[in-house]
């Protein structure tokens, strides 16, 4: 069971997550089409994106008050997405900026890519009912083509924090490896662990585990395991001057599955000071957590099951 203060920091995030969901989730009855489909996971996926809502405020309080920053998402998704058994909805990971100003800074550009084409009608659908103000470029696209037309896109703008969920391992290694190379950019990255050791030594799969992992065209060792995967994806990842300094793992609490959370900041002069103390608490915290334990939290919070 989490800690106590871990459970409060848990509520300060999650709560403001969950209203923010019920707004976007009644303004969706608005949406035109017959069609309004929301991404239904597992409540590990509220853990996710409760560690990207917390590492906006300080990227944009140290960053966009000096710089023209964007916020890009490749797998963007519906817009909202709804968690566990009692499908409670939260902004998805395009929104989360958008519906959450917890910053006196905001990001100056939103750039999202979406391959499915219902996912991609509705997140558009959304943002133009919850934020009509904001006008982010929104494409349909597969991921790692965007990655071609970035450096286009983000003329004018000085930094971009890039977050990548990959669930399906459809990001290439090569694209990533030049998405870092031709932009000033921070990444989360959602590793999909659990579905990396289901597929690394499956016939069918190799190629794209291979690309995924960014192996260079060398065949997986027999022996490898999870912690080889992490452990190249980490090594490509600071071959590329990325600081990886921790993993975040996220548990669903029932049974064996998880992932992986990866921040990879920009190497600096300065090692990047402000990096761990942000990522360092967050971990600790969540690691303690898992989406188990945040289904009861989110019952709690909506008043149907005491405090334990």
């Amino acid at each position: 069971m989490a800690k106590l203060e871990d459970r409060d920091w848990i509520i300060k995030h999650l709560g403001k997550l969950m209203q923010a969901g019920k707004e976007i989730l009644d303004k969706s009855t608005l949406i035109p089409t017959k069609e309004s489909p929301t991404y239904d996971k597992g409540y590990w996926t509220g853990l996710k994106l409760i560690l990207l809502k917390y590492y906006l405020k300080p990227y944009l309080d140290i960053l966009a008050q000096r710089k023209r920053v964007a916020y890009i998402d490749l797998f963007a998704g519906p817009g909202l997405t709804r968690i566990g058994d009692s499908k409670v909805p939260v902004p998805g990971s395009p929104l989360i900026p958008l519906t959450l100003k917890e910053s006196n800074w905001q990001f100056s550009s939103f750039i999202f890519s979406e391959l499915d084409i219902k996912y991609y009608n509705a997140l558009k659908e959304r943002i133009s009912l919850i934020n009509p103000s904001v006008k982010p470029q929104v494409f349909q696209e597969d991921a790692n083509n965007m990655v071609e037309r970035l450096p286009i896109l983000l003329k004018g703008i000085d930094h971009a924090l890039v977050f990548l969920d990959p669930e399906g391992m459809e990001m290439r290694w090569e694209s990533l490896a030049k998405l870092c190379k031709s932009i000033d950019c921070d990444l989360i990255i959602n590793f999909p662990s659990s579905g990396v050791v289901r597929n690394l030594h499956n016939s069918q799969t190799a190629l794209t585990i291979e690309n995924f992992l960014g192996t260079g065209g060398k065949p997986i060792p027999p022996e490898a395991g999870e912690e080889w995967a992490i452990k190249l994806y980490r090594d490509n990842l600071m071959g590329i001057g990325k600081d990886i300094s921790t993993e975040i793992k996220v548990s669903s609490g029932e049974g064996d599955f998880h992932y992986h959370l990866i921040p990879a900041v920009k190497t600096t002069a300065g090692k990047s000071p402000w990096f761990n103390p942000i990522f360092g608490e967050a971990k600790k915290k969540i690691e303690r957590m898992t989406g188990h334990v945040l289904g009861f939290i989110s019952e709690q919070i909506e008043g149907k099951q005491s405090t334990l």
